[in-house]
This record gives structure tokens, sequence and C-alpha cells, in this order.
């Protein structure tokens, strides 16, 4: 249901590695990777599910909504995107990929991706 939308993300983001789509108890809805799978980026994936769950808690102290957030560890820049409130998209790169391509797309898939899991 999703794959294609993943698919153009990582096809239109030159140095992706690949998208995901995860709840955030971690456990992956959808995947797409432009050549293999990467075993790291599960890990990656639930330790940005754990850092944005803990940001969300910070919404009692009144800093306001966090919706995305990126990490670069090594060698892979990560950028993760809250949808439909229990949701992740999240777009794996290389260090020198065009970041700012990566959140538009993630940007631009994420209405489609809310009115699917709603």
């Amino acid at each position: 249901m999703f794959k294609q939308k993943l698919t153009n993300v990582v096809s239109n983001v030159d140095g992706s590695i690949g998208c995901l789509l995860i709840g955030f108890d971690g456990i992956p809805i959808d995947t797409v990777y432009r050549d293999e799978e990467l075993p790291q980026m599960s890990a990656i994936a639930v330790e940005l599910s754990n850092l944005l769950d803990k940001f969300r808690r910070l919404q009692a102290y009144d800093v306001g909504e966090v919706n995305e957030v990126s990490i670069t560890a090594g060698s892979i820049t990560a950028l993760a995107k809250v949808v439909a409130d229990e949701y992740l998209l999240i777009l794996a790169m290389t260090a020198d990929a065009d970041v700012n391509r990566g959140q538009t797309m993630l940007r631009l898939i994420s209405p489609f991706v809310e009115r699917e899991m709603l």
C-alpha cells in the first residue's frame, strides 16, 4: 500500500539508502531500499522512534510539538517525520545527500500516509 510512495522518495533523493514507515513501537509497516537492506537501519529506526517519543512527552512543558528530526551517525543521515501521531516516515541517506530534498519528499508523501492510516 505504501511501497510506491516510499519508492518515489528513494528514487527522487540522490544519495538515499532507504525509506521506512514504522510505528512508534518500532514495528516496521513498509520499507524500501535503493539497493540492499541496511542491517543497522532497524536499530536506527527504533532509536529515532524512542527519541521522538521522548520529545512528544516534552509537550507537557509547553515547548511545542516536535514533528521532524534528523540525525547523522557515521556515514548515514536519517530524517524522521511524524505522521498520523503514531507513525514515523524515516529516510536514510548518505551523509553527503541532499537533506533538504529528503525533507521535502517526506513532507510531500506524509498527507497520503496520514489519510491511509486513519
